[in-house]
Parts: C-alpha cells; sequence; structure tokens
C-alpha cells in the first residue's frame, strides 16, 4: 500500500480573508503553542537561555496529557504516570524538582486471562506454558532482532522498509506466531502500547516504536522495563513545577486559531490576543496541530500527515478501597486479558499502604465505543471487572475517577498518534520538517521514547535548540513568501 506522492511548498490559501496583524500584538522572542510537557520542556530550555518566551495553552492548566485527579483524597494521575530506567530526560527532571519515585508494586501473584485461559503466575509473569513460552521467547528475540535494525532518526530508510511498512502488524503475527495463546498475547499487548488495534499499525512503526523505547522486553515490563517507577501524588508534579518555574510566561484559555509569518516573524492570534515572535514551536498532538489555519498554508506533506496519524484511545480508570485487600490473598493487582472491556489492570496504592488503589486502561476501539457515557456507567463496568478477578470485595469501592480522553477536545485521544501501513515512508520526514519560522515539538516526533512523556519532553528540548541554532538567513530558506505578513482570523 502506497499514499499519493505530496510536494514539500507551503502556498498561500487561495481566497482566504487576511488583514494585517493588529497593532496591539505584545511581542516575544519565540511563542510555545501548547502547555503540554513538550511545550513546557521547550519553553523552560529557552527562557534559561535568556529568551522572552509566551506559552499559548487552551486548557486551564499545564500538563496536556500528563493530569492529575483525586482519589480518596489522594492526588493521582490521569494521564501519564510511570518512568523507566533508561528515560533519563524524565529521571532528571524529578531529581532536580525533588520528586519522589517508588516501584511499581510487584509482590505476589498476577492475573493472567487470555484466549479464555486463566493462570496466576508470580510477579509479572506470563503464565504460558513450556510451549508458550519457547514461541513467546522466539517471537520476541525475532522482534528485537528487527526493530535493532531501525534507524530511530530515519526509520524510512531501514532495509525492507518498504516491505515492512506495506504490512499491518496484525499481518505479521498471523504469518509469524505459531502459538494461539501467544497470538492473543501479542494482540493485546499491542493495543495496550499503541491504545490502537494492531490492524491499524504498520508494521514498520511497530517496529519503529520498539526501537524508541528500547526493544519489547523493556515496552512490556514493570521491573526494570518502561513501567517501572510511579510518582506518588502524581507525576503532574513535574508539570507544575516547570509551570512554576514559568510563571508570567504561560497564558491559560488561549487556544491558537491562527499563525501567519513572513521573512520577518510568526504572529499567532488566540482568544487572549494576538502575540508576534521571531519564531514559533507548535507543542499539540500532531491531528490537532492541523487544526489551526496557517498562512502561507501548511506543507501539504505535513498536512497530509496529520491526516493519516489518528490519536490512540484510552479511557483510564481508577478505583479506591479501605485497603489493598487483594495482598491479603497473595496478590499483586496486576491483570492482563484479551477480554473486554479492560485490557490490563495495576496496582497504584500509595505508599502508605491504604487505602488500595487499582488502575485500569480501556483502549483501542473498546476505549471509542465507551466514550462519551456516563461515568456511572463505566464505574460499575470497572467494579465488576474487578469482582471478577480479585473478589467480592471489589463490590465495595470507596471511591472512582476516570478520564475520557477521546472525548477530551483538547487531546481527542491518549496516548499518541500512531501510523498505518503506507505512511511512515511516504511522509515520515515531514514529521520534524520545520515549516518557514514554525517548529514542531510532540512526543510522536521524538526519535527516541517516542509516545512517552520522555518523548514529549525530548522533542521540546530538539525544538528548542533548532530555535537557538536558526538563524534569519535559515528560515527565509526554507519558504516562499508571496505577499506580506497577513493573519487570518476564524472569528
Amino acid at each position: 500500500m502506497r499514499l499519493l506522492g505530496v510536494g514539500l511548498a507551503g502556498t498561500v490559501l487561495p481566497g482566504a480573508g487576511a488583514f494585517a496583524p493588529p497593532s496591539d500584538a505584545r511581542r516575544v522572542d519565540v511563542i510555545v503553542v501548547g502547555a503540554g510537557m513538550s511545550g513546557l520542556a521547550a519553553a523552560r530550555t529557552l527562557r534559561r537561555q535568556g529568551k522572552k518566551v509566551v506559552v499559548l495553552e487552551a486548557r486551564d492548566r499545564v500538563g496536556g496529557r500528563v493530569k492529575a485527579g483525586k482519589l480518596a483524597g489522594h492526588t493521582i494521575d490521569l494521564g501519564g504516570m510511570w518512568v523507566g530506567p533508561t528515560q533519563t530526560r524524565l529521571l532528571a527532571l524529578l531529581r532536580e524538582y525533588r520528586i519522589a519515585t517508588m516501584p511499581q508494586y510487584l509482590k505476589g501473584k498476577g492475573i493472567v486471562d487470555i484466549a479464555g485461559k486463566r493462570t496466576t503466575p508470580e510477579g509479572e509473569g506470563f503464565g504460558f506454558d513450556s510451549r508458550g513460552q519457547a514461541e513467546f521467547d522466539r517471537v520476541v528475540a525475532l522482534l528485537d532482532n528487527l526493530s535493532a535494525a531501525i534507524p530511530p532518526d530515519a526509520p524510512w530508510s531501514a532495509p525492507h522498509a518498504d516491505e515492512w511498512d506495506d504490512i499491518t502488524l496484525e499481518q505479521w503475527h498471523r504469518e509469524n506466531v505459531h502459538n494461539d495463546d501467544v497470538l492473543h498475547f501479542l494482540t493485546s499487548e499491542a493495543r495496550v502500547n499503541f491504545t490502537a488495534e494492531p490492524w491499524q499499525l504498520s508494521f514498520l512503526y511497530f517496529l519503529f516504536y520498539l526501537r524508541s523505547g528500547d526493544n519489547f522486553t523493556m515496552l512490556a515490563s514493570y521491573d526494570n522495563g518502561a513501567q517501572m517507577y510511579i510518582v506518588p501524588e502524581s507525576m503532574h508534579q513535574v508539570a507544575a513545577a516547570i509551570g512554576n518555574e514559568l510563571d508570567g510566561n504561560i497564558v491559560f484559555g488561549a487556544p491558537v486559531s491562527a499563525i501567519s509569518q513572513d521573512a520577518i516573524g510568526v504572529t499567532v492570534t488566540s482568544d487572549q490576543g494576538a502575540w508576534q515572535a521571531d519564531q514559533g514551536i507548535v507543542a499539540l498532538p500532531l491531528p490537532l496541530s492541523s487544526r489551526i489555519r496557517y498562512q502561507p498554508a501548511l506543507p501539504a506533506d505535513r498536512d497530509a500527515l496529520s491526516q493519516q496519524m489518528p490519536m490512540g484511545s484510552i479511557i483510564k480508570l481508577w478505583i479506591a478501597y479501605e485497603k489493598p485487600f487483594w495482598r491479603d490473598h497473595g496478590m499483586n493487582g496486576l491483570m492482563f486479558t484479551d477480554a473486554p472491556p479492560c485490557s490490563a489492570i495495576s496496582e497504584a496504592t500509595p505508599p502508605s499502604g491504604s487505602p488500595g488503589f487499582l488502575v485500569g486502561f480501556m483502549d483501542g476501539r473498546r476505549a471509542l465505543r465507551w466514550s462519551g457515557r456516563p461515568m456511572e456507567e463505566r464505574k460499575k463496568l470497572f467494579t465488576d471487572m474487578i469482582v471478577n478477578y480479585f473478589g467480592p470485595e471489589g463490590a465495595k469501592p470507596i471511591d472512582y475517577i476516570d478520564q475520557d480522553w477521546p472525548a477530551d477536545p483538547w487531546s481527542r485521544g491518549c496516548y499518541g498518534p500512531s501510523m498505518g501501513p503506507g505512511v511512515l515512508t511516504t511522509l515520515g520526514t515531514a514529521l520534524r520538517a520545520k515549516f518557514g519560522r514554525i517548529h514542531w515539538a510532540g512526543t510522536e516526533t521524538s526519535p527516541i521514547w517516542t509516545g512517552y512523556i520522555e518523548g514529549a519532553i525530548r522533542s521540546g528540548e530538539r525544538a528548542a535548540a533548532d530555535v537557538l541554532a536558526g538563524s534569519k538567513s535559515d528560515v527565509k530558506s526554507t519558504i516562499e513568501f508571496s505577499r506580506p505578513r497577513n493573519f487570518l482570523s476564524l472569528a
């Protein structure tokens, strides 16, 4: 499968109504659109280098898809929450701001319910029989070998890139996995990691994702893996700490409607007014970034890419009990299944040992089926699931909250966007390519730990470094401006 080729030239929107920038537009060095982790990281880097920065944020808070909530009197994460040992930039921020971590609780038995077979392996084991384990080990070794050949900065240049980009992950699974239990497990594992279905994912993109996060085992693991540590009282503390450092430089309730640029600079208009700067960084989820009106218009490949990378779908569910009663039965609160509605459950009890917290993930098309419905319906669904797996004590929660990410108008999904067949080899080069004076940030633009908080931080710091390294002559050469700077109003 191949997408039609598209050109690179940015052109002015035909017939667009335009007007000169307002005389009261405020002036800064750099405008950052979005106060998620990538936008915060970019602004933090620029400000520490002496740049005058404004961050325009549609919400009334910082963090984007890193979001805090309240459960039984404790602050918890309704968005990103884990950090692993090779996520060095996030770990450095946690140390800098003196934010504690705690290891994921693994003591006791987990529950694995795959292909109608329920097992209770120790720790985070997968519960395969000897044949299944041998097949699983073979497939993982093969995937790690294939992904090791992917250049993270240019996956489209890998050997066999065209061949791998022509098929879905589901196709590869069916042709290469020879054990039904392992096939069902890997299908669910893909759904958990991408919040999308295997038939939606390019196999090349899947391999790039593995390479970006080191390897399959790192992505799938708690112990010494991507889910090794939790932050008590929320990962959102990192976003809040950066937000405090940027105090006075963030404007809330300021969704951006239009961005214009010319050889002199960039003008950005939002619900809170207009700003002008030498350069801008757009740090929004890729599909949402194209909803802004640009003048000149976005390059065709960048616009096409935004249409070909849909957001993943997930609803994150939290439930609280007086105590972690599952521990009394020798269980660690982990559950993994291929049966709906949730693919996985983890324990997230505070360090004090009470209340008992479980967090579940309704992902892929399952999330879309339940998105937009009353929270009470999802509470009953999740409570019934806890009773099924952990026993009748699960029928008496003391609190519940969830986050319906597809319904969030400023994210429209979570964890991030992913690519189907043909996209990476056709449009992948547009992911990070700057557009005149506009630079792109966001976890999906990071070649390392894409899709994770770590990737978001790295992308923001990379965009800031590009701004700092840029010159006016470099900017002028990347785009042709056919008329004086104009400004599109969507009011």
